[in-house]
C-alpha cells in the first residue's frame, strides 16, 4: 500500500533531508564570503558532514558491510537448548525493541521443535526486581505459547562474554551439548565465538532473518535511526576488537 502524501511530506519536513538541503543551501550562499566568515562556514560544513554522514542509509550499509561478511550463516538445527541473548530492558522490565525481536525468533524456533528449552541470557538485572519470569524476554515467551516451565533466566551476566559463562554453567548442571543461540545477525559473529571459545557446540540463528527485507523509498534514504545504527555497529566492533585482545574469542 502506497503511503499517503502527507506522511511523505512529514518524513521529508521532520527528517534530516530537509535540515541538509537547508545546510546545503546556506553553504552555497557563504562560499564566495567563506574567508571572511571562516568560524561559520567551517561549522556549518562540518554538520552538514556529519549529517550526511550519519543519516546516510547507504554509508551505514558501508560501515556494517565487514560484520554481514563475518556473520554466521542462520541454521534451523535441532539443539538441546535455544540461548536467546537479551538487547536489554526498559526500567519498567518491558523489552526494548531488540529484545522483543529476539524473544519472538526463539519462541517461533521453540514452536517448530527445534529445542525442548529456552535459555534467556543477561538483560534482566538491578533495577528489575523480582519476580523476573514476568519481565523482558520471559512475557513474550510466554505469551507466545512457551511454556513458564521449559524457560530458563539466566540474569546474572551483563555482556556477551559472561553471557556464555553463565549460560555454560546452565548447561553443565543439565548436562546439555548444544545450543542454537539467537541474536541480531550484527551480534551473532562475537557471540558464536564466546560460546565456542567456551567448548559449547553452537549453531546461529538471525533473529532480523524473520523479516522480509524491504527496499527504502528514496525520501527515507537520510534516516535519524541511522546515528543509533552507526553507533550499534560501532559499539560491535570495539567489542570484536576488545574480545580478540583479550582472547575472549
Amino acid at each position: 500500500m502506497e503511503r499517503p502524501l502527507k506522511f511523505i511530506l512529514e518524513d521529508i519536513v521532520f527528517g534530516p533531508l530537509f535540515l541538509l538541503t537547508l545546510l546545503t543551501c546556506t553553504l552555497i550562499l557563504m562560499f564566495k564570503h567563506r574567508k571572511d566568515l571562516k568560524v561559520s562556514f567551517r561549522t556549518l560544513l562540518g554538520s552538514w558532514v556529519v549529517l550526511f554522514l550519519g543519516s546516510n542509509t547507504l554509508f551505514f550499509q558501508l560501515v556494517s558491510y565487514p560484520l554481514k561478511y563475518l556473520t554466521p550463516e542462520s541454521t534451523k538445527q535441532t539443539s538441546d537448548a535455544i540461548v536467546v541473548a537479551s538487547a536489554g530492558v526498559h526500567k519498567s522490565g518491558a523489552p526494548t525493541p531488540g529484545s522483543t525481536l529476539r524473544a519472538h525468533t526463539a519462541a517461533k524456533l521453540y514452536l517448530e521443535g527445534l529445542a525442548p528449552l529456552v535459555i534467556i541470557t543477561g538483560g534482566v538485572t538491578e533495577p528489575y526486581l523480582h519476580p523476573v519470569n514476568i519481565k523482558g524476554i520471559a512475557i513474550i515467551l510466554q505469551g507466545m505459547g512457551v511454556p513458564s516451565h521449559d524457560i530458563i533466566i539466566e540474569n546474572r551476566s551483563a555482556d556477551t562474554y559472561k553471557n556464555g559463562l553463565e549460560t555454560a554453567k546452565i548447561l553443565e548442571r543439565l548436562r546439555l551439548k548444544t545450543v542454537l543461540l539467537v541474536s541480531h545477525d550484527y551480534h551473532l559473529f562475537r557471540l558464536v565465538s564466546v560460546f565456542k571459545k567456551l567448548g559449547i557446540e553452537s549453531y546461529a540463528y538471525a533473529a532480523n532473518r524473520s523479516y522480509p527485507i524491504t527496499a527504502n523509498p528514496w525520501w527515507r534514504y537520510f534516516d535519524w535511526a541511522n546515528f543509533n545504527r552507526l553507533q550499534t555497529v560501532i559499539h560491535e566492533y570495539l567489542g570484536l576488537l576488545s574480545y580478540k585482545y583479550s582472547n575472549r574469542i
